[in-house]
């Protein structure tokens, strides 16, 4: 028989692969995550008619004769270059951006996939779309020594978004101050700031405005009643001591009356002097109202938001810009919606302001992300050659970032994709002639005895 037919056999069984590869993208061109493949060929074997030989005297060498036996599918390989991203809205769809998989699990084992077309079941935990597999990450858990710092859980979990859960009141334990302090107000003439009284009846005199400046800022008792602080600084000492004495009070009406005092001095670079008290405690008696008294620390140094000197307190030849900044307490709330940021964090936000980080989406990197295996559903598992899952959390370890609100789309080229389908069609519309051709020859072979 031919050899040739069935190398022609060889040849359109494997264009049929190809056909079939190139028909499966152009179908999931619109699938969210999907990652194409890519066919590859090479030749089956040969046959040996003759040996090569080597040069020898007075005659050249001689290559060997070998003949084709066809060809086969060398490998079917994944390209997981990165997919369009398109902004759909929706608090659940998050696309990646660079490397890794989101890490889900369908019940019994840990997939990983592109696709990020989430959804909320009646349990309120994040599920891929159409499958209902359960989205991983790590749950952000409370600092038992600073309730508004999180830590990352050490294990995964299911993804669990509580829309409409409560959050407790807390109570104001740090207050910030940030800005200036003008180093041109005069110092005050005839004002005693040990002796003023906020709540005196009849009313005292106020510091003269132009060397002084009030700032206000709304702390919370511990159920989550609102007060307002005030704080007035004003200068006091030497002009060049620069010294401001500052009284902080509560001046809402019907609240416990409150006044304590103290002193910030300033170097000459227009910062909180060496050895300056630029964290004074104070204690607010809230009982009256029903709630704990509070005891709190006014921050002048910019530390409770993390900012450097300059960003506190200052005293410099500039207008009066000196405002409460921050406090740590809040009311009650309710949770009302979420966001995913790009480092993967699932923040919940609530009615009374707050913004918590509840998880960390997990994202799985692989030494060979080619090597795994697609199971359907737009989900992949490990397979021995791509290497064991790293799992982490997106802008780590070489993990990418993620952007809420949108959706990769499969990384398909249409153009492409039709010019690899003429080359399918041509490669084995060649290979049916040549296993027509080897019929022909075979029949005209019966047809000698005729």
């Amino acid at each position: 028989m031919l050899r040739s037919l069935m190398s022609g056999v060889s040849g359109a069984r494997g264009h049929q692969t190809f056909l079939d590869v190139v028909g499966n993208n152009i179908a999931n061109i619109n699938t969210v995550g999907f990652k194409k493949s890519n066919v590859t060929f090479q030749d089956l074997l040969y046959q040996t008619h003759r040996g090569a030989m080597p040069p020898v005297e007075g005659r050249g060498g001689v290559n060997s004769l070998q003949v084709g036996l066809g060809v086969r599918v060398a490998a079917i390989e994944t390209i997981h270059t990165q997919g369009n991203i398109n902004y759909v809205g929706g608090d659940t769809n998050v696309a990646i951006q660079g490397e890794g998989y989101f890490v889900v699990n369908d019940g019994n084992n840990r997939l990983f996939t592109r696709g990020g077309n989430f959804t909320l079941d009646s349990e309120n935990k994040i599920v891929q779309s159409g499958t209902g597999y359960r989205v991983q990450g790590y749950q952000m858990v409370a600092d038992p020594n600073d309730p508004t710092q999180y830590n990352k859980a050490s294990s995964l979990s299911d993804i669990s978004i509580p829309i409409g859960s409560k959050m407790e009141a807390r109570t104001t334990t740090k207050v910030g101050f940030r800005c200036n302090l003008d180093s041109r107000a005069p110092v005050v003439e005839g004002w005693d700031p040990n002796t003023w009284d906020p709540y005196a009846d009849p009313p005292m005199d106020p510091a003269p405005t132009e060397s002084s400046h009030k700032s206000q800022i709304e702390i919370f008792d511990s159920l989550g009643k609102g007060h307002t602080l005030e704080v007035l600084w004003v200068r006091t000492g030497e002009q060049e001591a620069n010294e401001w004495s500052w009284v902080a009070y509560l001046p809402d009406a019907g609240s416990p009356q409150f006044v304590q005092r103290g002193v910030l001095t300033f170097g000459p670079d227009g910062k909180p002097a060496e050895g300056a008290d630029v964290s004074p405690g104070i204690t607010i008696d809230f009982t009256s109202v029903g709630a704990e008294s509070s005891d709190i620390t006014l921050d002048f140094a910019g530390e409770s938001f993390d900012k450097p000197p300059i960003e506190g307190v200052t005293q410099y030849a500039s207008p009066f810009t000196t405002k409460g900044y921050y406090q740590d307490g809040c009311a009650m709330g309710v949770m009302q919606s979420f966001m995913v940021t790009n480092n993967g964090t699932v923040m919940a936000s609530y009615d009374n302001g707050q913004n918590v980080p509840m998880y960390k989406m997990s994202l799985a990197t692989f030494v060979n992300p080619s090597g795994l295996t697609k199971v359907g559903d737009t989900v992949f598992k490990e397979s021995s050659n791509s290497g064991l899952a790293r799992i982490g959390v997106p802008l780590e370890d070489g993990a990418g970032a993620l952007i809420g609100g949108a959706l990769e789309m499969s990384n398909i080229d249409l153009t492409e994709e039709f010019t690899q389908l003429i080359l399918a069609q041509r490669g084995f519309q060649a290979n049916a002639r040549v296993i027509n051709t080897s019929d022909q020859v075979l029949e005209e072979q019966i047809n000698i005895k005729r």
